[in-house]
């Protein structure tokens, strides 16, 4: 009888040990599964900074994409307020990174091995110009010179053909203003990365001796 108690005592201490056992397993495989998804990409990681040609940065927005050298795109990203996109995970080899500017296609190949994990790269963009001409309402067409505009705090003043330019301009919005008829006009223009460069902007103003008739009229 006590032979009989004694195994069933051993096999219920085999059995809780056995259960023990499990329990242990399957908590070191959730730990482990769950160190795996916090552990970074391995590999080494591409950084791209854009920037103007003072050092500023273009800012966020703009698409990037990654291609390997099979010519296949594997990565795609958008660049953030420091004008940076970043590619992790890649292994040694060469890459091309292909966005567009101004309306253009640019690329460039850079190509990466286990000298270091992290590789940074920066760019320099080119900024807008904006070209803006004042004609006459006339089917001559005649230039409008010596006019004074102002482009976002800037100042300019129309040449015999009656054309301003403000170059060095960044992606953003604008307005242009100028006096005419003894009040003041503005033009809204957005520039983004699409937006090709020179952006040529046209105005027809009446002349002045329509708008001093009109003048004279209101007076009247």
């Amino acid at each position: 009888m006590r032979k009989t108690s004694r195994n069933k005592t051993i096999a219920i201490t085999a059995f809780l040990l056995i259960l023990l056992i499990l329990a242990l397993s399957t908590l070191f495989f959730l730990n482990n599964n769950n160190a795996e998804a916090r552990r970074p990409p391995l590999g080494k990681t591409i950084i791209k900074y854009f920037v103007y040609p003072d050092g500023t940065s273009i800012g966020e927005g703009l698409e990037v994409e990654l291609w390997n050298d099979g010519h296949e795109p594997i990565a795609y990203g958008i660049t953030d307020y420091e004008g940076k996109v970043v590619f992790p995970g890649l292994h040694d080899g060469t890459f091309t990174l292909e966005w567009n500017w101004q309306a253009l296609l640019y690329a460039e190949t850079v190509r990466i091995n286990c000298k270091q994990i992290v590789w940074e790269f920066v760019n320099e963009l080119p900024y807008w110009t904006v070209i803006k001409t004042f004609y006459y309402d006339t089917e001559s067409e005649l230039p409008i010179s010596h006019l004074n505009v102002t482009f976002d705090g800037r100042e300019g003043v129309t040449d015999e053909t009656g054309t301003v330019v403000f170059d060095n301009v960044q992606a953003g919005d604008y307005t242009l203003a100028w006096v005419w008829g003894g009040a003041e006009q503005s033009e809204e223009i957005s520039i983004d990365f699409q937006t090709e460069s020179p952006i040529v902007l046209t105005n027809y103003l009446e002349p002045k001796s329509v708008w001093m008739a009109k003048l004279e009229r209101v007076e009247v």
